[in-house]
C-alpha cells in the first residue's frame, strides 16, 4: 500500500507520503508547517503600514529616505521575528535547514531578476513607468521596490502554496489518471497566476507614482503578461522541503534562479509573439534592458 501510495504520488510529482489525513492545506513537515503559517502572519503586518501610508498619503511628502524605511520596515519582520522566535519545530534545527530561510532565499532570488530584468517589459511592452520622487535607483527601478516585493512575493507564495497541496492531496487527485490531474493542476495555477496579476494592477490603481497609459488594457492583457511570472513560480516554491529531502540553501538559490530564467524565457516569447500594448509610443522591437544602438 506504502509503496503503491509513493509511486502514485511520484508519477504526479508531489508528496511521496500524502499521510493519513487525507486532504490537508499546510505542510506534513512540522518545520515547514510553522513557516507556512508564519508568513500567513506576517502578511497583514506589512500591509497595515502600507494602508496607513495610502490612507494617510504620508508618501506624498516623501523622498529616498521615507520610501526606504518604509521598505525596510517592511520586509524586516519575515527575517527578524522567526529568527528571534523560532517555531519549537526549528528551535534545535541549524538555521540554513530552517524552511523559513529557505522561502526567503528563494524570493530574494527570483524577485530581484524580476526587478532588475522583467521590470523593463513593462516599461518597453506595457508602457508603465514609475515616477517616484526617488533618486536611489538599479537598472532604472527604486531600490525600495526591490524591498517591497520580497514582501508581497512571500505573501503570494504563502497563499497559494497551500491551495496547491490542498489539491494534490485530494482524493481527487489520488485517484484521477495522470491527464486529468495535470489538467486540473494547470488550471489552478493560471487562476491563482491570473488573479494574483490582476489584484496587484487593480490595487495599484491609485498609485499616482505608478503611471499606466490604459488601465483597461493593463487590467486584461497586462495582467496576462504578468501572470507568467506566477505560474512558473507557485509550483516551483511549493517544492521546497516538499517530498522529505531536505533542500541546501544552495539548492534552493539554484532552483530559484532556474525558475527565473524559465519565466525570462516565457517574458521575451512574449514580446515577440504578442508584443506590446495597442498604445500610442510602445514598441516591442529589441530586448527591452539593452539600448538600442
Amino acid at each position: 500500500r506504502i509503496m503503491a501510495r509513493g509511486t502514485k504520488s511520484a508519477q504526479h510529482g508531489v508528496e511521496k507520503d500524502h499521510g493519513s489525513d487525507g486532504a490537508r492545506w499546510f505542510s506534513s513537515n512540522p518545520g515547514k508547517r510553522w513557516g507556512e503559517i508564519f508568513f500567513l502572519y506576517f502578511s497583514p503586518m506589512w500591509m497595515l503600514p502600507f494602508v496607513i501610508v495610502v490612507i494617510t498619503e504620508a508618501y506624498k511628502q516623501w523622498e529616498d529616505r521615507g520610501y526606504m524605511t518604509l521598505a525596510v520596515c517592511v520586509v524586516l519582520p519575515a527575517i527578524l521575528l522567526p529568527l528571534l522566535f523560532p517555531g519549537e519545530a526549528d528551535r534545535n534545527t541549524p538555521l540554513t535547514q530552517r524552511y523559513w530561510v529557505k522561502a526567503n532565499v528563494w524570493i530574494f532570488f527570483f524577485g530581484f531578476i524580476g526587478n532588475y530584468f522583467w521590470t523593463h517589459y513593462f516599461y518597453r511592452l506595457l508602457r508603465a513607468h514609475y515616477i517616484f520622487p526617488v533618486t536611489w535607483t538599479l537598472n532604472e527601478v527604486p531600490i525600495m521596490l526591490y524591498l517591497i516585493t520580497h514582501a508581497y512575493f512571500l505573501s503570494y507564495h504563502a497563499f497559494t502554496t497551500p491551495v496547491l497541496r490542498r489539491y494534490w492531496t485530494s482524493s481527487f487527485a489520488r485517484s484521477a489518471s495522470r491527464p486529468v490531474y495535470y489538467a486540473g493542476f494547470t488550471i489552478i495555477v493560471f487562476a491563482l497566476a491570473y488573479f494574483t496579476a490582476f489584484m496587484e494592477a487593480w490595487t495599484l490603481e491609485e498609485m499616482p507614482y505608478y503611471v499606466i497609459p490604459d488601465r483597461r488594457q493593463m487590467y486584461l492583457v497586462g495582467s496576462a503578461f504578468y501572470m507568467l511570472y506566477f505560474i512558473i513560480s507557485f509550483p516551483m516554491f511549493a517544492r521546497i522541503d516538499e517530498t522529505g529531502d531536505k533542500w541546501t540553501l544552495s539548492r534552493t538559490a539554484l532552483e530559484s534562479l532556474g525558475s527565473a530564467m524559465i519565466v525570462f524565457t516565457l517574458c521575451d516569447f512574449w514580446r515577440l509573439i504578442v508584443g506590446g500594448l495597442n498604445v500610442e509610443g510602445v514598441n516591442a522591437s529589441g530586448v527591452p534592458f539593452i539600448p538600442a544602438p
